[in-house]
């Protein structure tokens, strides 16, 4: 089968939300700075890990300088944590088995860095996908279609045949440039009317849903 489908994997394939959260909050407090409620950050997510750290830090310390010494606390705490309380959402590893049995291709595009992405797919569902891909140094974060096209090429996708699935108004707008359709899943980090506002072609409510409009298309 020629099919592919290229999943978003924060809130997606995961909940990462409280090691994010935890990630952020120990480097507030490592510098003095308020912290944040998981909510908040749960509104923060979806731009990659250097926009994160600039949204959690005050605004008087996202200079250049204080932003590189900030983004390597996170990192430092995040890649020693980022498996604590990340967990996957409830049906996804059995429909990522029964796709995988169909012959389906399936990857992963993130914006989380390519080093956790890589790591935490291979502990959560190893030997599950054809492709794994973070964002990579040069390579635009989403909304940019670069990513995804690069993922495409490599697996010799057809945008005609590729589907994209992501819980966010990123994703939504992701797949829309790159010229794909795209579904929206509703237990991610973001709400079922911003991913309808966002120009969703469907909206899966739960894993049985999103498998039935996978193979329906």
């Amino acid at each position: 089968m020629d099919r592919t489908v290229i999943f978003d994997l924060d809130g997606t394939l995961l909940n990462t939300i409280e090691d994010l959260a935890d990630a952020g909050n120990w480097v507030c407090r490592r510098n003095g700075w308020p912290e944040h409620s998981v909510e908040e950050f749960r509104r923060m997510v979806g731009h990659g890990i250097p926009n994160l750290v600039s949204r959690f830090s005050p605004e008087n310390c996202r200079s250049p300088l204080m932003m590189v010494n900030t983004l390597a606390q996170f990192s430092e705490y995040y890649g020693a944590h980022n498996l604590d309380k990340t967990a996957p959402y409830a049906g996804i590893p059995e429909l990522l088995a029964r796709l995988r049995k169909t012959g389906i291709r399936m990857a992963v595009y993130s914006n989380k860095a390519d080093e956790f992405t890589q790591g935490i797919i291979r502990h959560y569902f190893p030997n599950q996908f054809d492709l794994v891909r973070g964002k990579l140094p040069q390579v635009p974060v989403k909304p940019d279609p670069a990513g995804v096209r690069g993922v495409m090429k490599e697996l010799g996708a057809a945008a005609a045949r590729t589907l994209f699935v992501g819980d966010s108004d990123v994703d939504m707008q992701t797949a829309h440039n790159a010229g794909l359709r795209v579904c929206g899943v509703t237990w991610g980090f973001r709400e079922r009317e911003e991913l309808a506002a966002a120009g969703a072609d469907c909206l899966a409510d739960t894993p049985e849903q999103l498998e039935a409009w996978i193979l329906a298309e």
